[in-house]
């Protein structure tokens, strides 16, 4: 058997259960793929009580909560433009030819004035990416990440436990004495963010107020002034 390949899976798996406790910043879901952004989105749904009646890579996702049934459309992160009524409106049509009750569009992004006028007056609700991220939050608000998981021995396969919540967490004898060392860091789950005014995260210091010209020749006067009570010579 290939333990290594075998370990590399594991620890795969592993990264992607605790991520699913994690909430993804925005940088993070502006980068996804459009089937993963889309699976985000589905998860998230799932958490609220809503059931998935249509495939999670269908353009819409069909879903039903106390009887009642919602369209949710979802726009390609990697596209930098605002949303605008175009999309707005064929979400439109999809709630009306679905019979549904109401339609989410949902973008890591941002909508155009437009959209949110069309929005108004339509059966839509439109969440951007501030109000994404706070769903999401709000989505996992009873979901805690798991300080606790597992790796493989890559001689024999035995399987340890590491702990997340370890500064420096050390490497642990499998059942056949075999050094496993940690394979996952909190930092990659957990990303630092960063400084905001350079690495020691302090402001800088602001630049001297130049001299007015009366403070200048102020200055030039008491200087003169006391040059003339020298007494000379010596």
């Amino acid at each position: 058997m290939n333990y290594a390949a075998a370990a590399d899976q594991l620890r795969r798996q592993e990264i992607a259960r605790l991520s699913d406790a994690l909430t993804p910043r925005i940088e993070a879901l502006r980068a996804m793929t459009a089937p993963a952004f889309r699976s985000t989105v589905a998860a998230m749904l799932e958490r609220f009580g809503h059931a998935i009646i249509t495939d999670p890579s269908a353009p819409e996702l069909v879903t039903t909560k106390a009887g009642r049934k919602f369209i949710t459309a979802c726009a390609t992160p990697a596209e930098l433009m605002p949303t605008g009524t175009r999309d707005l409106a064929r979400l439109h049509d999809a709630v009306i030819a679905a019979n549904a009750e109401r339609g989410f569009f949902i973008t890591a992004r941002s909508f155009t004035d437009a959209a949110e006028q069309y929005a108004e007056s339509a059966p839509l609700d439109l969440i951007d990416g501030k109000r994404l991220v706070k769903a999401l939050n709000q989505s996992r608000k009873h979901v805690l990440l798991p300080q606790i998981y597992k790796a493989m021995c890559q001689q024999c396969g035995g399987i340890v436990q590491h702990r997340l919540d370890r500064e420096q967490d050390e490497a642990r004898p499998c059942g056949n004495g075999h050094a496993v060392a940690p394979t996952i860091a909190r930092a990659m789950l957990i990303p630092p963010r960063p400084a905001a005014h350079g690495k020691d995260n302090t402001a800088p210091e602001p630049a001297p107020r130049p001299h007015s010209r009366r403070e200048i020749r102020a200055h030039n006067y008491k200087y003169e002034a006391r040059m003339m009570k020298k007494p000379r010579g010596g």
